[in-house]
């Protein structure tokens, strides 16, 4: 039950960040919302809380009180290092070390499946393949997710990490009809990362059951995480598309875009609002 649970989501404003709210606003005792962009008034049972993931001492009065946290925030831009190194890295240590400190019990924590990106398209991968991160933001997510581990290990501070695939009303492009996670199957399994009893440390891919899906969950089994979506269902717009539109582009690498090696003179691109 949730209904006696004080829950703390970061990074609120954003796209997986409106999905947490719009599931968690009737089911916990109080949800306190975190996010250095704006947010919509709170309802009865919110808090609105600005808090930047840099300011160690302001996060350390965010989680007070609280039981459970869903850490969303963080920059999505691919190779920025000092952004990255600021918000994804130090940010999300902030983070774990206040929730330490304050005694929160669970963190669910947003990975990505940037981390096993350079694997290539068509390989299935269990949880225990070896990390392979695409890009410096893919490389901060490795960074959180041992950071989870360590403060379990050490802590008993339960997380579970989830390798977000690409989180959108419905798949827009080929690869997408393998990395899908609906907004259904994302509340399915943020209820189940909040409700299992125990935990512990616990890696899983957040994705919807895509017939051409490249990641098996069968190790996350207690979870009992089941998705009912599957991205097959909007294909046809996809495969219908021009030949040389983006919807029909193919990527070796399971990273998409991301995993692409950019000449040094080209700019980084930020990462968009679904996490693909």
């Amino acid at each position: 039950m949730l209904s006696d649970k004080k829950v703390l989501v970061t990074g609120a404003a954003g796209h997986v960040g409106q999905w947490t709210r719009k599931c968690l606003q009737s089911k916990v005792g109080l949800l306190r919302l975190s996010d250095i962009a704006p947010l919509k008034d709170a309802a009865e049972n919110e808090e609105i809380r600005p808090c930047d993931l840099t300011d160690a001492q302001d996060l350390e009065r965010l989680v007070t009180g609280i039981d459970y946290v869903v850490h969303l925030g963080a920059s999505l831009n691919v190779d920025d290092w000092p952004e990255t190194l600021r918000v994804n890295i130090e940010g999300t240590y902030n983070l774990y070390e206040a929730a330490r400190r304050a005694g929160v019990k669970r963190i669910a924590y947003a990975s990505s499946h940037h981390v096993i990106g350079m694997y290539p398209v068509g390989q299935t991968l269990g949880l225990d393949a070896p990390m392979r991160p695409d890009s410096l933001y893919g490389l901060s997510k490795c960074f959180g997710e041992n950071l989870a581990r360590y403060y379990w290990d050490k802590f008993g501070l339960e997380s579970v990490c989830w390798r977000i695939g690409t989180a959108r009303p419905r798949p827009g492009e080929i690869r997408e009809l393998s990395t899908w996670l609906s907004e259904q199957d994302y509340e399915r399994l943020l209820l189940r990362s909040l409700q299992t009893p125990a935990i512990g440390f616990l890696p899983v891919y957040g994705i919807s059951a895509n017939r051409d899906a490249w990641w098996d969950n069968g190790q996350a089994r207690a979870l009992e995480f089941e998705p009912q979506d599957d991205a097959t269902r909007h294909a046809q717009p996809i495969l219908d598309a021009p030949a040389d539109s983006s919807a029909q582009r193919r990527y070796p690498l399971q990273g998409g875009k991301r995993a692409e090696h950019r000449r040094a003179a080209e700019p980084p691109t930020g990462g968009d609002g679904g996490r693909g």
